[in-house]
Protein backbone atom coordinates (compact mmCIF):
# COMPACT_ATOMS: atom_id res chain seq x y z
CA UNK A 1 0.00 0.00 0.00
CA UNK A 2 2.72 2.48 1.00
CA UNK A 3 4.74 1.60 -2.09
CA UNK A 4 1.75 2.19 -4.38
CA UNK A 5 1.03 5.51 -2.68
CA UNK A 6 4.66 6.55 -3.14
CA UNK A 7 4.54 5.58 -6.83
CA UNK A 8 1.30 7.54 -7.30
CA UNK A 9 2.80 10.60 -5.58
CA UNK A 10 5.78 10.27 -7.92
CA UNK A 11 3.49 10.16 -10.97
CA UNK A 12 1.45 13.13 -9.72
CA UNK A 13 4.58 15.18 -9.00
CA UNK A 14 6.00 14.37 -12.43
CA UNK A 15 2.69 15.35 -14.07
CA UNK A 16 2.67 18.73 -12.29
CA UNK A 17 6.30 19.50 -13.13
CA UNK A 18 5.99 18.43 -16.77
CA UNK A 19 2.70 20.34 -17.15
CA UNK A 20 4.41 23.50 -15.90
CA UNK A 21 7.28 22.88 -18.31
CA UNK A 22 4.85 22.24 -21.19
CA UNK A 23 2.91 25.43 -20.39
CA UNK A 24 6.19 27.36 -20.33
CA UNK A 25 7.24 25.98 -23.72
CA UNK A 26 3.82 26.75 -25.21
CA UNK A 27 3.99 30.30 -23.84
CA UNK A 28 7.42 30.82 -25.40
CA UNK A 29 6.37 29.51 -28.80
CA UNK A 30 3.03 31.38 -28.82
CA UNK A 31 4.95 34.53 -27.90
CA UNK A 32 7.28 33.90 -30.83
CA UNK A 33 4.34 33.31 -33.16
CA UNK A 34 3.04 36.79 -32.42
CA UNK A 35 6.49 38.39 -32.25
CA UNK A 36 7.42 40.61 -35.24
CA UNK A 37 11.11 40.55 -34.37
CA UNK A 38 13.83 38.63 -36.19
CA UNK A 39 15.07 37.00 -32.98
CA UNK A 40 12.11 34.65 -33.05
CA UNK A 41 12.74 30.95 -32.42
CA UNK A 42 11.35 30.34 -35.89
CA UNK A 43 14.42 32.05 -37.32
CA UNK A 44 16.57 29.01 -36.52
CA UNK A 45 15.75 25.77 -38.31
CA UNK A 46 17.78 22.52 -38.19
CA UNK A 47 17.98 20.58 -41.45
CA UNK A 48 19.76 17.68 -43.08
CA UNK A 49 21.54 18.48 -46.36
CA UNK A 50 22.75 15.79 -48.75
CA UNK A 51 24.47 16.21 -52.17
CA UNK A 52 22.46 15.13 -55.20
CA UNK A 53 25.62 13.65 -56.73
CA UNK A 54 28.30 12.29 -54.43
CA UNK A 55 31.68 13.92 -54.99
CA UNK A 56 35.08 13.16 -53.49
CA UNK A 57 35.92 15.55 -50.69
CA UNK A 58 39.31 16.96 -49.76
CA UNK A 59 38.22 18.28 -46.40
CA UNK A 60 40.24 15.56 -44.68
CA UNK A 61 42.67 12.84 -45.72
CA UNK A 62 42.20 9.20 -44.83
CA UNK A 63 45.39 7.16 -44.87
CA UNK A 64 45.34 3.40 -45.24
CA UNK A 65 47.32 1.32 -42.78
CA UNK A 66 47.88 -1.27 -45.51
CA UNK A 67 50.13 -0.88 -48.52
CA UNK A 68 48.79 -0.67 -52.09
CA UNK A 69 45.36 0.42 -50.90
CA UNK A 70 43.99 3.80 -51.93
CA UNK A 71 41.29 5.48 -49.89
CA UNK A 72 38.82 8.18 -50.91
CA UNK A 73 35.83 9.66 -49.13
CA UNK A 74 32.67 11.54 -49.93
CA UNK A 75 30.16 13.52 -47.91
CA UNK A 76 26.92 11.62 -47.48
CA UNK A 77 25.05 14.39 -45.66
CA UNK A 78 25.51 17.49 -43.51
CA UNK A 79 23.64 18.57 -40.42
CA UNK A 80 22.92 22.24 -40.97
CA UNK A 81 21.39 25.07 -38.97
CA UNK A 82 19.47 27.49 -41.20
CA UNK A 83 19.33 30.92 -39.59
CA UNK A 84 16.68 33.26 -40.94
CA UNK A 85 17.29 36.97 -40.51
CA UNK A 86 14.84 39.63 -41.45
CA UNK A 87 12.72 42.48 -40.20
CA UNK A 88 9.57 40.40 -40.28
CA UNK A 89 9.25 36.65 -39.90
CA UNK A 90 5.47 36.82 -39.91
CA UNK A 91 5.59 36.00 -43.62
CA UNK A 92 6.00 32.38 -42.57
CA UNK A 93 2.47 30.87 -42.66
CA UNK A 94 0.90 30.28 -39.27
CA UNK A 95 0.35 26.56 -40.06
CA UNK A 96 4.11 25.93 -40.10
CA UNK A 97 4.49 27.74 -36.79
CA UNK A 98 1.77 25.59 -35.24
CA UNK A 99 3.46 22.46 -36.60
CA UNK A 100 6.70 23.69 -35.07
CA UNK A 101 4.88 24.13 -31.74
CA UNK A 102 3.47 20.59 -31.96
CA UNK A 103 6.83 19.07 -32.85
CA UNK A 104 8.55 20.74 -29.90
CA UNK A 105 6.06 19.52 -27.32
CA UNK A 106 4.69 16.26 -28.73
CA UNK A 107 6.82 13.84 -26.70
CA UNK A 108 6.35 15.81 -23.48
CA UNK A 109 2.58 15.92 -23.96
CA UNK A 110 2.49 12.16 -24.62
CA UNK A 111 4.46 11.40 -21.44
CA UNK A 112 2.08 13.58 -19.40
CA UNK A 113 -0.88 11.77 -20.96
CA UNK A 114 0.52 8.30 -20.10
CA UNK A 115 1.47 9.36 -16.55
CA UNK A 116 -2.02 10.81 -16.01
CA UNK A 117 -3.71 7.55 -17.04
CA UNK A 118 -1.27 5.52 -14.91
CA UNK A 119 -2.00 7.76 -11.91
CA UNK A 120 -5.75 7.18 -12.34
CA UNK A 121 -5.20 3.42 -12.47
CA UNK A 122 -3.06 3.49 -9.32
CA UNK A 123 -5.70 5.59 -7.56
CA UNK A 124 -8.28 2.94 -8.37
CA UNK A 125 -6.03 0.16 -7.02
CA UNK A 126 -5.29 2.05 -3.79
CA UNK A 127 -8.99 2.75 -3.23
CA UNK A 128 -9.81 -0.94 -3.70
CA UNK A 129 -7.09 -1.96 -1.22
CA UNK A 130 -8.61 0.33 1.39
CA UNK A 131 -12.08 -1.11 0.87
CA UNK A 132 -11.40 -4.82 0.42
CA UNK A 133 -8.19 -6.56 -0.56
CA UNK A 134 -10.20 -9.33 -2.25
CA UNK A 135 -11.60 -7.01 -4.91
CA UNK A 136 -8.27 -5.60 -6.07
CA UNK A 137 -8.34 -7.59 -9.30
CA UNK A 138 -11.92 -6.51 -9.97
CA UNK A 139 -11.09 -2.83 -9.47
CA UNK A 140 -7.83 -3.05 -11.41
CA UNK A 141 -9.60 -4.35 -14.50
CA UNK A 142 -12.92 -2.55 -14.19
CA UNK A 143 -14.47 -0.78 -17.16
CA UNK A 144 -12.91 2.59 -16.36
CA UNK A 145 -9.40 1.19 -16.03
CA UNK A 146 -9.78 -0.87 -19.20
CA UNK A 147 -10.69 2.36 -20.99
CA UNK A 148 -7.60 4.01 -19.51
CA UNK A 149 -5.41 1.17 -20.75
CA UNK A 150 -7.06 1.56 -24.17
CA UNK A 151 -6.32 5.29 -24.17
CA UNK A 152 -2.65 4.53 -23.50
CA UNK A 153 -2.65 2.00 -26.36
CA UNK A 154 -4.31 4.53 -28.70
CA UNK A 155 -1.70 7.09 -27.68
CA UNK A 156 1.13 4.75 -28.64
CA UNK A 157 -0.46 4.06 -32.04
CA UNK A 158 -1.27 7.69 -32.81
CA UNK A 159 2.20 9.05 -31.97
CA UNK A 160 3.96 7.74 -35.13
CA UNK A 161 1.12 9.06 -37.31
CA UNK A 162 1.48 12.55 -35.83
CA UNK A 163 5.27 12.36 -36.25
CA UNK A 164 4.79 11.32 -39.90
CA UNK A 165 2.48 14.28 -40.54
CA UNK A 166 5.02 16.61 -38.91
CA UNK A 167 7.81 15.11 -41.05
CA UNK A 168 5.99 15.70 -44.35
CA UNK A 169 4.90 19.18 -43.26
CA UNK A 170 8.49 20.00 -42.31
CA UNK A 171 9.73 18.61 -45.64
CA UNK A 172 7.17 20.67 -47.55
CA UNK A 173 8.17 23.80 -45.66
CA UNK A 174 11.92 23.33 -46.26
CA UNK A 175 11.50 22.52 -49.95
CA UNK A 176 9.25 25.55 -50.54
CA UNK A 177 11.26 28.13 -48.63
CA UNK A 178 14.88 27.09 -49.20
CA UNK A 179 17.11 25.61 -51.88
CA UNK A 180 20.82 24.84 -52.24
CA UNK A 181 22.15 24.19 -55.78
CA UNK A 182 23.33 20.60 -56.04
CA UNK A 183 21.91 19.58 -52.66
CA UNK A 184 18.69 18.23 -51.21
CA UNK A 185 17.29 19.69 -47.98
CA UNK A 186 15.48 17.28 -45.68
CA UNK A 187 14.11 17.51 -42.12
CA UNK A 188 16.69 16.84 -39.44
CA UNK A 189 14.63 13.86 -38.23
CA UNK A 190 14.10 11.37 -41.04
CA UNK A 191 11.49 8.69 -41.55
CA UNK A 192 13.71 6.21 -39.70
CA UNK A 193 13.54 8.46 -36.61
CA UNK A 194 9.77 8.08 -36.33
CA UNK A 195 8.67 5.88 -33.42
CA UNK A 196 7.31 3.06 -35.59
CA UNK A 197 7.77 0.59 -32.72
CA UNK A 198 5.07 2.47 -30.80
CA UNK A 199 2.48 1.01 -33.18
CA UNK A 200 3.46 -2.54 -32.20
CA UNK A 201 3.47 -1.59 -28.50
CA UNK A 202 -0.03 -0.14 -28.90
CA UNK A 203 -1.28 -3.26 -30.71
CA UNK A 204 0.23 -5.46 -27.99
CA UNK A 205 -1.56 -3.37 -25.35
CA UNK A 206 -4.84 -3.70 -27.23
CA UNK A 207 -4.44 -7.47 -27.56
CA UNK A 208 -3.73 -7.90 -23.84
CA UNK A 209 -6.62 -5.61 -22.92
CA UNK A 210 -9.01 -7.60 -25.11
CA UNK A 211 -7.85 -10.88 -23.54
CA UNK A 212 -8.35 -9.46 -20.04
CA UNK A 213 -11.74 -8.00 -20.95
CA UNK A 214 -12.96 -11.33 -22.33
CA UNK A 215 -11.62 -13.13 -19.27
CA UNK A 216 -13.51 -10.78 -16.94
CA UNK A 217 -16.70 -11.25 -18.96
CA UNK A 218 -16.41 -15.04 -18.71
CA UNK A 219 -15.69 -14.81 -14.97
CA UNK A 220 -18.73 -12.60 -14.39
CA UNK A 221 -20.93 -15.03 -16.36
CA UNK A 222 -19.62 -17.94 -14.28
CA UNK A 223 -20.28 -16.01 -11.05
CA UNK A 224 -23.86 -15.35 -12.14
CA UNK A 225 -24.33 -19.01 -13.04
CA UNK A 226 -23.10 -20.12 -9.61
Amino acid sequence: MKFLKAVKIGFDSAIVLMSILLAFFIFLVVFNISSPYSKSLFGVIPALVSPIEKTITKDFVINSQKENISVSSFVDRYEMIISIKGDDLNQIPIIYKLIFLTALNLNLFFIIFVFFQASKILKSIIRSLKEDRKVVQHNLFNKNNIKRFQFIAYGFMVMPIIELIIYFSDYHFLSNYFSIPGFKINPILGLSSISWDYIFIGLLFMSLIEIIRRGITIQEENDLTV
